[in-house]
């Protein structure tokens, strides 16, 4: 594969106010906010540290097969407007039966999980529903989910657990945390790390008032750019945002009073604790160092608390994989919130006195070697053979960091804390989306490197569009072999050349593992199956210019090999991006949204005399939908099927479309199934998914009010009418 670089992400009395002592408050919730009850009242049940779950899982092996490879690209979540709003939720829900150490139950909603790290069609992390399809159903009388990670990037698995234990030790909310052996369908996919969604019983653990708001914050910041990424984790949120949207303008005033707004909406004293703790643990990937996987509660009336998530890349030193920045190991403040604490004097102060405090209280380095030595045993006994070999190996790491992680940070501090002399950055992370192609190409392996850039095979061009313009060309052609050189040596190549009028050759270029290209394969464009580029190439053909990213698509092999002389038969199918540095989220054109007016209106997954969905146009004008896809899956681009030329829908109209099985192969509708729309360049124009029993015999599934409303379960189907 070839190597790619992405950048990332990712006082006037106030501290005399909010002083307290971190140490006195390591065994339980600090702060006059939260609940009386600490976590030694509170019995471990299915989270006790020593105890390893036996978690057996079986569904339908098509649904399996479907879960597992469901998957995210990286232009899935930095192409187009990326930060206009949460990353989109991908996964769907299966039905499944489940049996956590010997206790059954059926009708569990079972999903992949992960954000792109933690992505996997081999051991795919896991959520389980209990009261998915059967409500108020739970395991063992308590249980309402489970979070099951697989962490792969971390060989030794102890990451997740060794750094939530640390922040309950200073007193913050934190997540339980333990082992589970997994087994789907009676394949044993090994050791997985069991922990607690952030839910209503987590909170009840920590606060005193349930009714509050609470927020995940996936790639996400107190900016304006940055703000539509906070995604509501409570029913309705009760403010609205209003306390987001308030936090973000504090954050934008420089002046005393800005400040002032800041401690009246941050519980300050807490997130003190949280910060310095992010910077001990090494949770780079957090909200402090690359504003990532966090959780907010905001109790009505109070003040917001952060709370660790996704912390299995730490244990280690900081460094912030997503560029060359030296930072210090005694403070991370890329994101908006510790950026301006750390720059006044009194509350950089307050951090590291914080920083030390805990450092003397929490940061116990020979109660943290026993934890190390005790949950390596638990891997040692029930990890996979090759997960322990790797973990024994990667366990050193972690031992290494907690022998030496204070004079790390210590050593920072004398004379004088470091200099934070790091602007906030801006959203230069998006991808603009500049055009898509679908090209089908024939060639032979072996050809790549023929002169002057393609000399043989040949293409037939269904689309190809850069900036809002079709591109034509004069002659054409394809070769696949060996990259021999450079960063993707070792990398099957597969490249398809246009030549424009002045002798410029236009070509996009697809690297992947060699072993991918095999006849009826389908290949993934996600920067980690293959990735690829659009370059131009002008005369006297020296040096290549890169001038877009190819993703969110696929390769298809009708027929190919990796034998010389063989056939290399397909389709490429994609969206072509920029490079970063766009300025998303602020109403900058290019977003990868359609804008045409068309919804997805109603859906009969079991109508009569055949299936139906009903698409709805609320533009002033007609739309042309030849060139418009459609599908039932929402990842795989392979599987889009092409309306029929001259379809139209007009204006203020409904459109009908009828399930055609025979003349539509692969697509279907049924229970628990999903539907979605693009347009001529890919972009989503609308998606709906139900589940079992929301479009049956008699029903459909349809937006009330018509064309406008959330979608419910309707008695009386409407095709082609106003939904009622």
């Amino acid at each position: 594969m070839s190597s790619f670089r992405l950048s990332l992400f990712c006082l006037a009395g106030a501290i005399a106010a909010s002083g307290c002592d971190p140490g006195a408050a390591q065994l339980a919730p600090s702060g006059p906010d939260s609940s009386e009850q600490s976590d030694d009242q509170v019995p471990d049940g299915y989270f006790a540290p020593d105890h390893v779950l036996d978690v057996a899982i079986e569904l339908d092996p098509t649904d399996w097969d479907t879960l597992r490879v469901q998957a995210r690209s990286f232009a899935d979540i930095l192409g187009g407007d990326c930060l206009d709003g949460p990353p989109d939720d991908i996964f769907t829900f299966f039905p499944a039966s489940v049996t956590v150490d010997g206790d059954s139950l059926e009708d569990v909603g079972i999903r992949k999980k992960g954000f792109l790290g933690s992505l996997s069609d081999k051991k795919p992390a896991l959520k389980l529903r209990f009261d998915r399809y059967v409500e108020d159903q739970l395991m063992g009388g308590e249980l309402q989910s489970m979070t099951l990670n697989n962490v792969q990037q971390d060989g030794s698995k102890l990451n997740t657990c060794l750094s939530y234990a640390a922040f309950a030790d200073a007193g913050l909310p934190s997540p339980r945390c333990n082992f589970a052996t997994v087994s789907v369908n009676g394949e044993d996919l090994g050791l997985y790390v069991h922990v607690e969604s952030i839910k209503r019983d987590m909170l009840e653990r920590h606060f005193s008032n349930l009714d509050g708001s609470l927020y995940e914050g996936t790639v996400s910041d107190f900016s304006p750019v940055w703000r539509n990424t906070f995604q509501p984790k409570t029913d309705g949120d009760p403010d609205g945002g209003a306390a987001i949207d308030a936090l973000v303008d504090a954050l934008g005033d420089p002046s005393p009073a800005g400040l002032e707004a800041i401690e009246s909406l941050v519980d300050i004293d807490r997130f003190l604790t949280f910060w310095a703790m992010e910077v001990i643990v090494g949770h780079w990937d957090g909200y402090s160092g690359n504003r990532n996987n966090f959780y907010l509660y905001r109790e009505p009336d109070g003040r917001f608390v952060f709370m660790p998530w996704g912390a299995d890349s730490s244990f280690a030193p900081i460094e912030h994989r997503f560029d060359d920045e030296d930072y210090p190991q005694s403070v991370m403040a890329r994101a908006a919130l510790p950026h301006r604490l750390y720059l006044d004097e009194a509350y950089q102060a307050a951090y590291v006195e914080r920083l030390e405090e805990l450092l003397d209280t929490v940061w116990d380095e020979s109660h943290i070697l026993d934890e190390v030595d005790r949950m390596a045993g638990i891997v040692q006994d029930h990890a996979l053979p090759y997960a322990q070999d790797i973990a024994e190996y990667d366990t050193e790491r972690v031992r290494d960091f907690v022998e030496n992680r204070r004079e790390q940070v210590e050593s920072e501090l004398q004379p004088e804390p470091p200099e934070w002399h790091w602007p906030l950055s801006g959203p230069d992370i998006c991808w603009e989306v500049l055009g898509g192609v679908d090209v089908g190409f024939e060639t032979t392996w072996g050809s790549l490197g023929s002169e002057p850039f393609v000399d043989e095979g040949s293409l037939d061009i269904d689309f190809y569009m850069v900036d809002g313009q079709t591109l034509s060309f004069g002659a054409n052609g394809a070769t696949a072999g060996i990259e021999a050189n450079g960063e993707a040596a070792g990398a099957g190549v597969v490249t398809l050349g246009n030549e424009g009028a002045d002798g410029t050759w236009d070509a996009l270029l697809v690297y992947m593992d060699p072993s991918r290209i095999v006849s009826g394969n389908t290949v993934r464009l996600d920067e980690f199956t293959a990735t690829g580029y659009r370059v131009l190439f002008p005369p006297p053909y020296v040096e290549l210019e890169y001038v877009a990213r190819i993703g969110s698509g696929t390769v298809e092999f009708d027929e190919a090999s990796t034998v010389d002389g063989a056939p290399v038969v397909g389709r490429l199918r994609a969206t072509l991006y920029g490079f970063g540095g766009y300025e998303s989220g602020s109403g900058a054109a290019g977003s990868a949204t359609d804008d045409s007016g068309v919804v997805i209106n109603e859906v009969a997954a079991r109508g009569e005399p055949g299936d139906w969905f009903e698409l709805y146009n609320g533009s002033d004008d007609n739309v042309d939908l030849s060139a418009f896809t459609f599908a039932d899956n929402l990842w795989d681009a392979s599987r889009r099927t092409a309306f029929a030329e001259g379809t139209t829908i007009a204006a203020g109209e409904h459109l009908v479309v009828g399930v055609d099985s025979d003349g539509w192969p692969g697509f279907a509708l049924g229970g628990g199934e999903e539907l979605g729309v693009w347009n001529a360049w890919g972009f989503p124009v609308d998606s709906v998914n139900w589940r079992s029993g929301q479009s049956d015999a008699g029903t459909s599934y349809a937006r009330v009010p018509d064309a406008s409303g959330p979608f419910a379960t309707v008695s009386s189907p409407s095709p082609g009418a106003p939904n009622d």
